[in-house]
């Protein structure tokens, strides 16, 4: 189970619904969108101070970041190749300026929920620390993606370099 079938309850089969923008939500949908959906019709309100909710908005923040790993891990194998471009470069640097701050971002969610956690009842707790542990594992998982997509980089920079010096 993942942070993307947190809210499912692992069984659903309905594909899950993307919540608009009129709901001030991004148009790139999120893990709890089936969870609040319902049969089709917007979701309900939602109050911000709910532990669900919260776990909702932090699922949805490691699933952007997913997806911004995933470009950048694409747009890194162009890099020290003849596919280079300068809007790549500009991209690139862009991308990881995205990563950067999102995970800023999912580290301070994560926290406040931690903080959230310690003040809750243990019965409260006991159902949020789960969904917590397996939220806060799924964001590290994907937080070393980026790192290894990062050293990957410097290493065929490197290579790239030396090949350069011997052609001299």
């Amino acid at each position: 189970m993942s942070f993307q079938d947190v809210g499912r309850g692992g069984r659903s089969t309905r594909p899950p619904q993307r919540r608009g923008p009129q709901q001030g939500y991004s148009t790139q949908g999120g893990a709890f969108s089936s969870a609040a959906a319902g049969n089709g019709r917007s979701p309900p309100p939602t109050n911000p101070n709910t532990a669900n909710s919260s776990y909702d908005h932090i699922s949805d923040s490691i699933l952007q970041y997913q997806k911004n790993v995933a470009l950048l891990e694409r747009m890194s194998l162009k890099l020290h190749t003849p596919e280079e471009t300068p809007v790549l470069q500009t991209q690139y640097t862009l991308q990881i300026d995205v990563i950067t701050q999102l995970g800023q971002r999912i580290e301070t969610q994560l926290s406040a929920a931690d903080k959230r956690l310690a003040t809750m009842s243990r019965s409260e707790a006991a159902g949020c620390r789960t969904t917590h542990v397996k939220l806060n594992r799924d964001y590290r998982m994907v937080e070393q993606k980026y790192k290894n997509v990062m050293l990957d980089v410097r290493k065929r920079k490197g290579v790239a370099e030396a090949r350069r010096r011997e052609r001299r």
